[in-house]
C-alpha cells in the first residue's frame, strides 16, 4: 500500500534590502539575470511568498503566505482551477516568513513521524527543499528543518522519505528533463501554467496580486498530485 503522501510546493521571491542590492546584482550579472531573478532562484536569496499542500491520506488542501506581502484582508479558501471543476484551498496568512516556515515545518514533522509519510515533489531536490534549508536556518526556524534536510541529502537511487518526481519521471536523469506542465498535460491534467509562470511571480506580487500567486502555487500542487498518482507504478515503494 502506498505511503501517505504530502505533496508541496513553493513560491519565492527575492530578498533584497539596500544593503544587499548591489552585492546580488554583481553575482546575478555573471549570470545574465537580474538581481530579482537571481535572488529568487538562489536559496539563500530566495524569500518564500507562499507554499501550498496537498495531504494524499486525509485529502487535504491547504496553502500559507506571507500576509507582509499583501495588504488588506484574505479569504479563508481560495477556488483553484482544477479537473474535473475548481478545486477549494483552506489559506492563511502569517505574520512573516519566519512564522511562514515555522508552521509549515511544523505540518511536515506531524505528517513524516506522526503517520510514515511521504514527502513528494516535482524538482524539489533542486530547489524546494533547498530554500525551504536555508531559509529556515537565516531565520533560526526549526520545525521541520532536519526532515527537510534529510529528503535533501537522501540517496536518490533509493529514496524513502522523499520522491522527487523529477528524478522518477527521468529515470534519475537517463532522459531528457521536461517541466511539471508537459507531464502534467500529457497526463490528461489542465497546465498549471495557463494563467501564471515562475517568471511571473515576483511582478505579481509588486502589483498586489499575492493571492494570485497563492492560486498559482496552488495549481502546481493539484498538478503534480495528478502526475504523482500517474507515476505510481515507476515510484520505488518498500
Amino acid at each position: 500500500m502506498a505511503r501517505p503522501a504530502l505533496v508541496f510546493d513553493i513560491e519565492t521571491i527575492a530578498d533584497l534590502s539596500p544593503d544587499t542590492r548591489d552585492a546580488v546584482a554583481a553575482l546575478a550579472r555573471e549570470r545574465e539575470q537580474t538581481p530579482e531573478h537571481y535572488g529568487a532562484l538562489c536559496p539563500p536569496l530566495a524569500r518564500v511568498a507562499c507554499v501550498a499542500w496537498y495531504d494524499t491520506a486525509a485529502q487535504t488542501l491547504g496553502a500559507l503566505f506571507d500576509a507582509r506581502l499583501h495588504d488588506g484582508p484574505a479569504p479563508p479558501a481560495l477556488d483553484v482551477p482544477g479537473a474535473p471543476g475548481p478545486v477549494s484551498c483552506a489559506v492563511r496568512g502569517c505574520e512573516s516568513e519566519a512564522r511562514l516556515l515555522e508552521e509549515f515545518g511544523r505540518v511536515v514533522d506531524a505528517h513524516v513521524t506522526q503517520r510514515r509519510g511521504q514527502l513528494v515533489t516535482f524538482n524539489g531536490r533542486g530547489f524546494d527543499l533547498p530554500v525551504l534549508v536555508h531559509r529556515s536556518l537565516k531565520h533560526g526556524v526549526k520545525p521541520g528543518r532536519a526532515l527537510l534536510a534529510k529528503a535533501a541529502s537522501e540517496y536518490r537511487y533509493k529514496p524513502s522519505l522523499h520522491i522527487d518526481l523529477m528524478d522518477t519521471a527521468t529515470f534519475i536523469g537517463a532522459s531528457p528533463r521536461w517541466p511539471l506542465a508537459a507531464y502534467a498535460v500529457g497526463y490528461g491534467w489542465p497546465s498549471p501554467k495557463s494563467e501564471m509562470s515562475g517568471a511571473q511571480v515576483g511582478p505579481a506580487i509588486q502589483q498586489g496580486r499575492l493571492l494570485d500567486v497563492v492560486r498559482y502555487c496552488v495549481g502546481d500542487v493539484l498538478a503534480t498530485t495528478h502526475v504523482y498518482r500517474q507515476l505510481a507504478p515507476l515510484v520505488p515503494s518498500e
